[in-house]
């Protein structure tokens, strides 16, 4: 519980915070993006929707398919607005169409922490609530309901109640936003900012007008009316969001399955809790919290009222598979745990398959039974695809877990079991997002790319093992599972739909990002290049066709996560950067190669100080250089965006992304400086145009 003195200290910021959201309220009651106007409709990413009939009481699963036959353009062009509202944001790919922590298709199912924590009633209604929104994530209204009145317990819940500032119910509104986004969530006819349902889609359509996919802080500081300096509501919303999330999964039978395990818990106590009465409901996050450090905060011990946990004795994952016997890890020198399996059926292994990683991310290493001394068969087992450390690795078709540890010479290593005896082997991790036992879905992450055991530099060893080849680690396993070349595994077996963009061998280009496109520009959102291109509103005005040709690069980089050292010049899809790569690869893109200002700070200072130029002076495309080092260095740098605003561009720091800011938030100003333009530099524009071509 929280002390006594945080709950006053609480009270007394949370009353500043009010008086802030009364003017908020009142001055933005009538603006943001409107919700979906299908009310009725409740959409789980691209596979699953719940139709709510009576409110809790009924709850119908349908796939997308059919909703989008019955419900024709209106509800595809729901599904692009809110495409066109993330992309403004400068996301693209999974991030532009949902939450970039969330990805399409998906939902975060309740941890233990939620289950023993919050009130199954206020589970499922965020839960509703949020899924008519792709990538909304229900555990940011759980948490809102949290910070607002505890789950109910201030007495400004009760039907009837309202605080001193006349906010109300649970989620506390006050009545200029409840007439904007106010809603009917128990489906009876009636808007009532006292009922739990209708509170949490209220809440959906706030948070969902003000972009809370892709800026949730900013979002929760508006919700509450909070100045950019108070961040307690944002901080304490987030920190609880964190804790609340368990698995994330896209398996639409386990979503239908919570659904009905929280329906069940509720009807077993359907009169927990009594809004406006003090219960014995958690309170383990202050104003102090930290969203960083959420997963520090061990959960409470379960209540009378608590989920439990869900029974997976439905999951038959592994009985829809027939599974060849093999040994474990004798090949990779780690335990020779053996995992007795029944006899495979002839292989076929389905066309449902999609590339490990994402197209732009990776190359192509050493290939398959290539010759060498340097392996221990004299040739290699596997496909390497090479990547930087941290370059997400994804499961290529539905299986299960069976090893995710040690490897011996190949690192951190994962195997998959599929359907019909295939087995997939992803070495050398950095790290690994699974566990054994653990049912996978087609591009759910299992890990990252590494340079564990041995190897020369980070890289995804990556093999492919089917029954009926000989594996040559184990004697006498001649019917295998053994290795046979991934990339010949793949042709004919990649649905032309992958899970994270398009991919090698889908040569229909109706990926994800092609299907967002295409989405966006029948519905007057942006039309956003797949893998990378951003788009974050209008580019600055410059005279200079080159240098609106590296604010375009630039704004291409939005989102790409800092890394200290990263590599140079990684091309049109870079995975990474640290502030002086961004800047280098902007000029050096949009220049076609002729512009390269040099790869470190120390580099590009001293090249360019007989270009600099006073602030005043400063134009869109110039280097800005921050943090004096001593002998005229310095030790961070950005690209003017706008110097009206004093907007720029840069990659700031470990743990962050390329974004913008303004250069009065940063460390002191050594300088600016205008990069010249070498006579006869044709722009290439973030699409890979020329100037010179035709559009």
């Amino acid at each position: 519980m929280v002390a006594p003195a945080v709950l006053a200290a609480a009270a007394k910021a949370a009353k500043v915070a009010k008086a802030a959201k009364a003017a908020a309220q009142v001055k933005n009651g009538s603006g943001g993006g409107k919700k979906n106007n299908n009310k009725k409709w409740l959409w789980i990413a691209a596979g699953v929707g719940f139709l709510p009939l009576a409110g809790i009481g009924t709850l119908v699963l349908v796939l997308l398919g059919s909703l989008l036959g019955g419900l024709g353009a209106g509800a595809a062009a729901a599904s692009c607005e809110d495409y066109a509202d993330n992309a403004e944001a400068g996301n693209t790919d999974d991030a532009a169409a949902t939450n970039p922590v969330m990805p399409a298709g998906k939902m975060y199912t309740p941890s233990e922490t939620a289950r023993n924590e919050i009130p199954p009633k206020m589970i499922l209604a965020a839960m509703r609530a949020a899924a008519r929104y792709d990538g909304l994530d229900w555990t940011m209204i759980a948490g809102q309901m949290y910070q607002e009145t505890k789950y109910g317990q201030d007495p400004s819940a009760a039907p009837g109640g309202a605080n001193s500032l006349g906010y109300m119910g649970i989620l506390q509104f006050g009545k200029p936003a409840w007439t904007d986004y106010g809603d009917d969530g128990n489906g009876d006819g009636k808007k009532d900012l006292y009922n739990i349902d209708d509170a949490a889609y209220a809440a959906a359509n706030f948070l969902h007008a003000k972009k809370a996919e892709t800026q949730p802080f900013r979002a929760l500081q508006i919700y509450s009316g909070s100045a950019s300096s108070n961040s307690v509501y944002p901080r304490v919303v987030l920190t609880q969001s964190a804790r609340y999330r368990g698995a994330l999964t896209g398996d639409k039978d386990l979503i239908k399955r919570w659904y009905a395990h929280l329906k069940e818990t509720i009807e077993k106590n359907p009169d927990f809790p009594t809004l406006g009465k003090q219960s014995d409901i958690p309170e383990p996050v202050g104003n102090s919290a930290q969203p960083s450090r959420a997963l520090s905060i061990a959960a409470s011990p379960a209540r009378s009222w608590s989920t439990p946990p869900l029974d997976d004795s439905g999951d038959d994952t592994t009985n829809a598979m027939s599974l060849a016997a093999y040994s474990a890890d004798t090949d990779a020198g780690g335990d020779s745990t053996t995992l007795a399996l029944p006899v495979a059926k002839p292989v076929t292994g389905g066309k449902d398959w999609q590339w490990p990683m994402k197209k732009g991310t990776y190359q192509m290493g050493t290939p398959y039974h290539k010759q060498g001394n340097m392996w221990s068969l004299g040739y290699h087992t596997g496909l390497d695809l090479t990547a930087t450390t941290g370059t997400p690795i994804y499961a290529p078709a539905d299986g299960k877990v069976t090893v995710a540890g040690p490897g011996g010479s190949y690192g951190n290593m994962t195997k998959i079991q599929h359907a019909d005896g295939v087995i997939t082997l992803y070495a050398h991790q950095n790290s690994i997002k699974v566990s054994v036992g653990q049912s996978v879905k087609r591009g759910d992450q299992i890990g990252t790319i590494g340079a564990t055991g041995n190897v020369t530099g980070p890289h995804l060893h990556w093999e492919v093992l089917v029954p009926g080849v000989d594996n040559p680690f184990v004697g006498g396993q001649d019917q295998g599972p053994g290795m046979v070349d991934p990339a010949e595994w793949m042709a004919g077996r990649v649905t032309a739909n992958p899970d994270y963009g398009t991919v090698p061998g889908d040569s229909s280009g109706e990926g994800r990002n092609a299907q967002y496109e295409e989405c966006a520009e029948d519905n007057g959102g942006a039309a956003v290049a797949p893998d990378g291109a951003g788009a974050s509103g209008v580019l600055p005005d410059s005279d200079d066709p080159v240098i609106r040709a590296v604010l375009g690069w630039a704004q291409r980089g939005v989102g790409v996560p800092y890394v200290y050292g990263a590599p140079r010049l990684q091309g049109r899809n870079p995975t990474s950067f640290d502030c002086s790569s961004f800047t280098q690869w902007a000029y050096y893109m949009a220049s076609d190669g002729k512009i390269n200002i040099g790869a470190t700070t120390r580099d590009q200072q001293p090249r360019l100080r007989k270009y600099e130029v006073p602030l005043s002076e400063a134009q869109p495309g110039d280097l800005i250089f921050f943090r004096p080092e001593g002998g005229g260095f310095s030790g961070h740098v950005g690209l003017v965006w706008d110097a009206k605003t004093k907007k720029i561009i840069h990659a700031p720091r470990p743990g962050k992304s390329v974004s913008f800011s303004t250069w009065d938030v940063q460390d002191e100003i050594t300088g600016v400086y205008r990069v010249p333009i070498p006579a006869g530099t044709n722009a290439v524009e973030g699409d890979g145009k020329t100037g010179t071509e035709d559009a």
